[in-house]
């Protein structure tokens, strides 16, 4: 509904109480993709589908992805090379002290005990290699993950499927959605009121709402607009319609019922 319809359906009299058409709407609507391109290889929801936060929605083919991430996990999943690499690092730390005790002894020559002692160097700076790739796997693993989650399309929130946009097979190239979905609680009550009634309403004033589709509920405002439309002469007012059982339905008209602030 226009701010002109409204305006026109409001009273030309200022009686205590407001009345006034209204429109239900989606908190917000998401219009999501995956962060890759490829082809769609599973969709795990259909319309009218109710989701939850984080929740995967769909999937595009990852083959090469997963591949990295099981390669990935190998690596990270053994520290053979580190224990390796600490063993020899010690054997050649022994052979070292044995030398030593050697040379002091003038059982063997002196360059033989330095060659032993920078043997023993160099072992633990390849323990610390070792140590070192091992970091870098888990980071690999990271990127791996990160990669094949780019796959994947999530639920940014709490919502509803309203439509599906593609179909397993297509290729999916970033510049189009796969699935609309809308948060629909809280739903969102817009109205517009005549400037006149600026000082009648506040944040946080609750009002009565009355559905296209039978009932009344309770809601209330969260944001009155701080800028009049010049055309109509009116204000725009959103109010917070709780809906946790999804039963009100967003898109349709509503009439709204509130006393004056003051």
């Amino acid at each position: 509904m226009t701010a002109v319809a409204i305006f026109a359906a409001l009273p030309s009299v200022l009686p205590a109480q407001i009345v006034t058409e209204c429109l239900i709407q989606a908190n917000e609507i998401a219009r999501l993709g995956a962060a890759s391109r490829g082809v769609l290889a599973r969709m795990h929801v259909t319309r009218a589908d109710r989701v939850t936060h984080d929740q995967v929605l769909a999937e595009l083919e990852a083959s090469e992805e997963d591949a990295q991430v099981r390669l990935a996990r190998l690596r990270t999943g053994s520290d053979i090379a580190v224990r390796l690499a600490q063993a020899k690092a010690e054997t050649a730390e022994l052979n070292a002290e044995r030398l030593t005790v050697l040379v002091e002894r003038n059982l063997v020559p002196k360059a033989e005990q330095e060659a032993a002692i920078l043997a023993a160097r160099t072992a633990r700076l390849e323990e610390e290699e070792a140590v070192h790739q091992l970091e870098v796997a888990k980071v690999q693993l990271a990127a791996a993950l990160a990669a094949r989650e780019r796959k994947r399309i999530r639920a940014p929130f709490d919502g509803v499927v309203t439509d599906t946009l593609m179909s397993v097979g297509e290729l999916y190239n970033e510049q189009s959605p796969v699935i609309v979905l809308a948060r629909v609680d809280p739903l969102h009550v817009e109205t517009y009121l005549p400037a006149s009634r600026r000082g009648d309403v506040a944040v946080g004033q609750d009002a009565e709402i009355t559905l296209e589709t039978g009932g009344t509920v309770a809601a209330r405002i969260e944001v009155i607009d701080p800028v009049l439309d010049a055309a109509t002469g009116t204000f725009g007012v959103q109010l917070s319609l709780p809906n946790p059982d999804g039963a009100i339905l967003a898109g349709q008209s509503c009439s709204m019922r509130m006393a004056r602030s003051n």
